[in-house]
């Protein structure tokens, strides 16, 4: 590691999705896309709306050139991908979100209405902003969590 909590700038790593186009089944090009990535030599991590890649520079555009063919196989598909070099290592990754969960700022799937908004702002009505608490936009100004 360069700094703490950092990979080195060597290593790259890269968060791609695909999506088929006007292909009759789409988890098989997904699927096959995330093997073909892994084939290339990267470490390959899936979540739920994309796959993070890590590995050396050339690892990691073998393994998208692999992955976008793969997908390509039954039709048309579209990939996006965000690369990024010397970015934060699992460890540092888990500290801060152990601190998120410890102070219970943080859930899965759930943001604090207010952190989102310009200051003073409320949320647009009819929006389903106030979350499950029923408080009206504009209401008493606590943080309400919403789904996003």
């Amino acid at each position: 590691m360069s700094e703490r909590g950092y990979l080195s700038a060597e290593i790259l790593g890269c968060q791609f999705a695909v999506y088929p186009l006007r292909q009759p089944d789409i988890d098989g090009p997904v699927q096959a896309a995330i093997q073909a990535a892994g084939a290339a030599g990267c470490s390959v991590r899936v979540g739920n709306l994309s796959t993070l890649i890590s590995g050396s520079e050339d690892q990691v555009f073998a393994a998208l050139r692999a992955a976008f063919r793969a997908a390509q196989r039954g039709g048309p598909a579209v990939m996006t991908a965000t690369l990024a070099a010397g970015m934060p290592a699992d460890e540092l990754v888990g500290e801060i979100q152990r601190d998120l969960d410890a102070r219970g700022e943080a859930s899965p799937g759930t943001a604090l209405v207010d952190d989102l908004l310009p200051s003073g702002d409320a949320p647009p009505a009819g929006s389903g902003a106030a979350g499950s608490s029923g408080a009206s936009p504009g209401g008493s100004g606590a943080s309400t969590r919403t789904e996003i």
